[in-house]
């Protein structure tokens, strides 16, 4: 069922949009402005520390700051952020969505589209199914080469279109704030590894020379970041020996990346002296 998009087409419309947003407990809203299909986002408290508390201890004991999590802004702060996000991707080069209008309470940005690479992967034949991998790697490393990061690099996050190629959607919050601009680039690999991995469940090792080769352009300190990372987290593999009733997609996804943390470390290059 296809969703109907409120059209828009002043900030009066907007502001009505948001009121009624706000009454029925909306975050984000698909619209149309001014003729083209868009995205309304509002502001959202900034969630409490202790979710982020127990995520924080793991990183802790793991050893590996880019593991930590970044807790969002909220509010008109959260609303910069992503704004200024945005702002800095574009002028690298990079397809995100475009701003159109901003209040210090909501955001309208630009449609890229709505097939994820995640779908493409899920519904591609083998072959494809590695070519659609690579085009979201190439997109990690355009950014990276930028100097910039995505954050929140899920395969869900990263979004194709025919007319423009992939994109990336998804900036709350900036890992820039909690770490270096090296951890935070090992961090997009993280998110991007898990979401895919289990789509090559039984073509592991294809997956791991895939991702040799694209590490082998990254700068030696996100190479060895993401190695670390992976050796640190193969151990996520024993989630295979749960009881079956346990074994749902969530848990599925989280062993199969533990089992190609495991063979990706076997294979891992020497770190440079």
């Amino acid at each position: 069922m296809l969703t109907v998009r409120p059209d828009l087409g002043s900030r009066a419309g907007i502001d009505a949009q948001v009121a009624l947003m706000r009454q029925t407990g909306q975050h984000i809203q698909p619209v149309r402005w001014q003729g083209q299909a868009a995205w309304l986002k509002l502001s959202v408290p900034q969630p409490p520390a202790w979710r982020y508390q127990l995520l924080a201890g793991m990183a802790r004991m793991l050893q590996h700051s880019a593991m930590q999590p970044v807790r969002p802004h909220g509010g008109a702060a959260g609303i910069r952020n992503e704004a200024g996000r945005l702002a800095a991707l574009a002028a690298a080069g990079l397809l995100v969505p475009q701003l159109l209008e901003q209040d210090d309470h909501w955001l309208l940005i630009s449609d890229l589209g709505h097939t994820t690479l995640e779908m493409l992967i899920r519904r591609a034949d083998p072959d494809a199914q590695l070519e659609h991998w690579q085009q979201g790697a190439d997109y990690i490393r355009q950014a990276h080469r930028a100097g910039q990061y995505l954050s929140q690099a899920f395969a869900r996050n990263l979004v194709w279109s025919p007319e423009e190629g992939l994109g990336a959607i998804d900036f709350e919050d900036d890992p820039i704030s909690a770490m270096t601009l090296a951890q935070a680039q090992v961090r997009d690999w993280l998110p991007y590894l898990f979401s895919t991995a289990i789509y090559f469940e039984d073509r592991l090792p294809l997956l791991c020379a895939a991702i040799r080769d694209v590490l082998a352009h990254e700068e030696p300190a996100v190479r060895d970041g993401v190695y670390t990372a992976l050796r640190r987290t193969a151990w996520l593999r024993v989630l295979r020996w749960l009881p079956q009733r346990m074994q749902r997609r969530d848990v599925l996804k989280t062993q199969c990346f533990g089992e190609l943390a495991r063979l990706c470390s076997q294979h891992a290059p020497r770190r440079r002296s």
